[in-house]
């Protein structure tokens, strides 16, 4: 397994070291380790590499809670593949993720770009001409890790930083059920190697505003569980609006809803222009909410899943709102 993992690291590298313009994506509605994968990318090749010019690309914005990410200011919303000799995506778990599959189709047949894909979701469907898929790891920032530890390059504090917030943030804290004892081990080595966790969780755990917790408790009063078990509730823009917050600031609220006892698992609905999000996520072994999502353009993984439909959470007249 390590020859084969060291061939496949060694061919990206070859691929990095042949390229002169090369654009790291990172998927829509991002999180922590899309952002701290990318980035970590970005400043690992500006310090091993010469002459290159890399790109950091994201159809969405930046959200505000994850702005702290090293060389997140450096993202760019434009993109033309026909600008770049290499593209690198990120732990985008389908070519939707992307926002690029429908103005750009081509880029996903694996032949007419020199494309490279990097993640982590098991719903992956191999979209490019390289792909390095390892659905058994906890977060893609553990791939990229791997890419440069096991081939020798150096990783500075920066880097290192990065691609803990995307451990850490994608294992809830290390308290999922995907930390295993990889994830451990690597989170040892990068604050050996200088990453600050001390500047993560002072950034994204401890900087809750009081208008971001009384929208948190605005959620709460709104949810319910239903007859099945399942925990639902909604958020609306006239719900962030209301405390001074954006959407961004009910992303912590998942893992507090879906600690409550007795739930098969939590739906949080979130309503965005004319699209209505669906976030699922589950303590339990025994339930695959990929089961669920993949029936709408699935994304996501056996415990954490979601989708994005067309409509007015009103609509959903199963829901008792």
């Amino acid at each position: 397994m390590l020859d084969k993992k060291l061939r496949v690291y060694n061919k990206i590298i070859d691929k990095i070291k042949g390229a002169s313009n090369i654009a790291l994506i990172s998927h829509r509605n991002p999180d922590g380790d899309t952002l701290g994968s990318a980035t970590a990318f970005y400043q690992i090749i500006n310090s091993n590499f010469v002459s290159k010019n890399i790109d950091l690309i994201c159809k969405d914005l930046i959200p505000k809670n994850l702005s702290f990410i090293h060389n997140s200011e450096l993202y760019k919303q434009d993109f033309n593949p026909n600008n770049y000799d290499l593209i690198i995506f990120f732990d985008s778990g389908s070519k939707s993720q992307t926002l690029l599959d429908l103005e750009f189709p081509e880029l996903f047949d694996g032949k007419t770009y020199n494309t490279i894909w990097i993640d982590h979701h098991i719903t992956n469907e191999i979209y490019a001409k390289q792909n390095l898929i390892l659905t058994w790891y906890a977060a893609t920032a553990m791939i990229v890790y791997e890419i440069f530890s096991f081939t020798w390059y150096y990783i500075d504090s920066i880097a290192s930083t990065n691609i803990l917030t995307g451990i850490y943030t994608d294992t809830g804290w290390l308290k999922h059920s995907n930390t295993d004892a990889l994830a451990y081990k690597y989170t040892a080595e990068l604050i050996n190697l200088w990453a600050d966790l001390s500047y993560i969780v002072d950034n994204f755990f401890k900087n809750n505003s009081f208008d971001k917790l009384k929208l948190w408790w605005k959620i709460i009063d709104k949810s319910f569980i239903d007859k099945e078990n399942i925990l639902y509730t909604y958020i609306n823009k006239n719900d962030v609006d209301s405390f001074n917050c954006d959407f961004t600031d009910a992303s912590g609220i998942t893992d507090l809803l879906n600690s409550a006892d007795w739930i098969k698992y939590s739906v949080i609905l979130t309503q965005k222009w004319e699209y209505v999000k669906w976030s699922l996520r589950t303590l339990r072994d025994d339930i695959d909410l990929t089961d669920l999502a993949k029936k709408h353009g699935w994304w996501g993984h056996k415990k954490a899943s979601g989708f994005t439909v067309r409509g007015n959470i009103e609509e959903f007249k199963s829901l008792n709102f």
